[in-house]
């Protein structure tokens, strides 16, 4: 590994023209009085520079998830400066002959990241370098054999926690090259993969998997593909299929959250295949069910006066070490006084054959609160939405809700999408979905 540490500080071997220009802006930095900067960068190289210099400089950098000018505004009011999109200093000669290769800073010094927000409302989140640097060793551990000297490829964004450790940090304090490019669409990704002549491992998101693999032969890609992984939400059955039958391992799937970091991880071999703990997390179910963890990648003040961090998450373990997730028990709600798990409504929905996913949207009714229904058809759904219109799915996903939910609980107003709304991180917030049901722009057909 480049990074060292000791029980204070963190030290980073950097490459010589990388130091150089991380000098600049520490220099560019430590200029200024602020202590806490908004960072925001497209590119990937601008953002790893500033980065570096504000925790060399003992700043703090605030990382917004996405540079949409709503999302900067709500962050940039707990920064007192911004860096958005700002051009990298220019080293002078002199910062060229004198610029440090090796970058040290205090392991107790924090950075501030943002939940998705699942409500649509962003949360802070205080994480420390011990925590993000214990977690990168916490990966190499897991997965840097499998890695080896490969090549990284992203198609999500560095500002959020995912893509921070496993596009930025991770590849920094282990030496493994970061594709500068970012990959957005199927077509970019099979252009690299023929263009490339080094083995490579892709970071990617559950959606962004599952629309790659249903667009690309995936045979092509077994002979420099040595390892997927997907973080941020579940991903669908059908792309470990896909993969196992295009001879490329299956995609290594990292359970965890923006507060607790990485839990577990999974290669699924069959749908039902259970998560196994990361090394050092020790993890357990309270009385509810929900998922208990002790680990080194949260902070002293996330535990509880029992030594347990308590997440929403409702779990079964099957060992002590691995465990299946059955939901969350912030998704159980109560409707017409009757309990309803949405999970459940969005699963046996997504049982009929013409029907890709299925999302429950909570909403205030006018006199009570009512459950919609957003439906992301597949090629049969949306041929079905063509021939026999919107009312007549609506009374098909009814009828089949019906054999297992009471009547009343069943949604009332329906959406039928193409394609579901999932932000950069690759989440699907409540925000989004409710947006579906205000703008019928966005949406296929309604009902």
């Amino acid at each position: 590994m480049w990074l060292k540490s000791d029980t204070k500080h963190w030290q980073l071997e950097l490459a010589p023209a990388l130091a150089q220009r991380v000098a600049a802006a520490q220099a560019y930095v430590e200029r200024q009085p602020e202590q806490t900067w908004l960072v925001y960068h497209q590119q990937r190289s601008s953002f790893v520079i500033w980065l570096l210099a504000l925790i060399a400089a003992g700043r703090t950098p605030l990382l917004p998830g996405n540079g949409r000018p709503e999302t900067l505004r709500l962050a940039a009011r707990l920064a007192d400066r911004e860096l958005v999109d700002t051009a990298v200093p220019t080293p002078a000669s002199a910062t060229i002959l004198h610029a440090p290769h090796v970058l040290t800073g205090n392991l107790d010094a924090e950075l501030v990241l943002f939940t998705s927000g699942s409500s649509g409302v962003p949360q802070a989140v205080h994480k420390s370098l011990r925590q993000l640097f214990t977690e990168v060793a916490t990966l190499e551990t897991t997965f840097g054999a499998q890695l080896g000297d490969c090549q990284v490829v992203s198609t999500i964004t560095h500002q959020h926690i995912y893509g921070l450790l496993f596009t930025v940090l991770w590849p920094l304090c282990t030496g493994r090259e970061v594709a500068a490019k970012r990959i957005e669409y199927p077509e970019q990704w099979l252009a690299f993969q023929r263009q490339t002549q080094q083995p490579y491992a892709l970071v990617s998101s559950p959606a962004q998997l599952e629309r790659f693999t249903q667009d690309l032969d995936l045979r092509e890609f077994s002979s420099k593909l040595r390892a997927v992984f997907s973080s941020g939400g579940p991903l669908h059955e059908s792309v470990p299929a896909r993969c196992v039958a295009a001879a490329i391992a299956s995609p290594i799937e990292v359970y965890g959250s923006t507060e607790t970091g990485g839990i577990a991880w999974r290669q699924r071999q069959h749908a039902k295949q259970p998560f196994r703990l990361l090394p050092g997390i020790k993890a357990q179910a309270d009385a509810n069910g929900q998922l208990q963890l002790r680990s080194p990648h949260l902070g002293a003040a996330d535990i509880d006066s029992d030594g347990w961090y308590t997440t929403a998450d409702l779990v079964h373990f099957m060992a002590a070490d691995t465990f299946i997730v059955e939901g969350r028990a912030d998704r159980i709600i109560k409707l017409a006084e009757k309990r309803l798990s949405l999970t459940e409504v969005e699963q046996f929905t997504a049982q009929l054959d013409w029907v890709a996913q299925a999302h429950c949207c909570v909403m205030d009714g006018d006199k009570r609160v009512e459950l919609g229904l957003v439906v992301q058809l597949n090629e049969l759904g949306q041929r079905r939405l063509a021939q026999e219109g919107k009312f007549a799915l609506r009374q098909v996903v009814r009828q089949h809700l019906n054999q297992r939910f009471e009547t009343v609980v069943l949604p009332r107003k329906f959406r039928y999408v193409t394609r579901l709304p999932y932000n950069e991180a690759g989440k699907l917030t409540q925000a989004a979905l409710q947006q579906i049901f205000h703008s019928d722009s966005t949406a296929a057909g309604s009902s």
